[in-house]
């Protein structure tokens, strides 16, 4: 009996602190790669309420359960109608074979703005099949397999990008409004270079005048710390509802997402020819409601 209970203390005091360590991405970027179970440590916790346990433990379980679901379910459900400007998102994959389907895709969104990640030096000719459509394109390359892109029907009147591959951001002109949209592209969570690359995307952001919309394949949630940092540098929130965008060996992640001040409706393209769903989001910004 004494031997059940000790198993018993640490299953709960590890999902516990697993999910509380989740929050201190902050701290330390290995935070954030924990905050990448947080649903699932949730769930776990509200079954192990099930369990006989101490008043104490079921009160400290509760809370720790709410606050891992609390903070991610809800990003599944809702949106709200995005009035102001539409924008397709798509990591491309570097090696797609589908361009011309793809730009089909894109052009049948009609979308505003496109976001490209992984723009190979070989996959670029899918900005020369869009250029007749969004005439106005901003390219960051950082490697022969990886650049970012903004494509626009408007008027591009700046453009930025960041010093490491993060962000490639352009400034357009839509219906006497000027409004930054950044393509972003973050390396791997923590033991990879997630946090260094949000240091420099957030630093760019940071200096941007004007509303800010971020579309694009930030390889970790919504929920962790660095991409946070982004959504507060921008003044924006994540776009709902959020849905799988990559499968990595049977696991689906939740990698692409897009970040507008008011928020919006997103819907999920097919693959077509990548490793990663597009999303079409149309979204607000007016301020933060939702």
């Amino acid at each position: 009996m004494k031997l059940l209970r000790f198993g018993l203390f640490l299953l709960l005091s590890g999902l516990c602190l697993s999910v509380w360590a989740g929050f201190a991405g902050s701290l330390h970027p290995a935070g954030d790669s924990l905050s990448l179970f947080r649903v699932v440590l949730g769930g776990l916790c509200m079954i192990c309420l099930l369990l006989p346990m101490s008043r104490r433990w079921r009160a400290g379980l509760g809370l720790t359960a709410a606050a891992a679901l609390l903070t991610t379910v809800p990003l599944f459900f809702g949106g709200n109608d995005g009035d102001t400007l539409t924008v397709y998102s798509k990591n491309i994959w570097y090696r797609n074979p589908q361009l011309s389907q793809l730009a089909a895709d894109i052009r049948e969104s009609g979308a505003d703005v496109v976001t490209l990640q992984e723009v190979s030096r070989g996959n670029e000719a899918l900005m020369v099949q869009l250029k007749a459509d969004y005439p106005h394109q901003h390219i960051c390359r950082f490697s022969g397999w990886s650049a970012v892109a903004v494509l626009s029907r408007f008027p591009v009147t700046e453009a930025r990008c960041t010093s490491r591959r993060a962000v490639g951001a352009a400034r357009i002109h839509k219906d006497g409004q000027d409004i930054w949209v950044g393509s972003v592209h973050l390396p791997w969570p923590f033991p990879y270079g997630n946090a260094r690359a949000a240091d420099a995307a957030q630093e760019m952001i940071s200096g941007l005048a004007g509303p800010v919309v971020l579309a694009g394949d930030f390889n970790i949630f919504p929920w962790a710390n660095s991409v946070q940092r982004l959504g507060q540098a921008a003044s924006a929130q994540v776009v709902r509802p959020l849905r799988p965008t990559f499968n990595l060996r049977g696991l689906p992640l939740l990698l692409d997402h897009v970040h507008a001040p008011g928020g919006g409706q997103a819907e999920y393209r097919g693959l077509i020819g990548s490793d990663h769903l597009g999303v079409l989001a149309r979204v607000s910004l007016r301020g933060s409601d939702t």
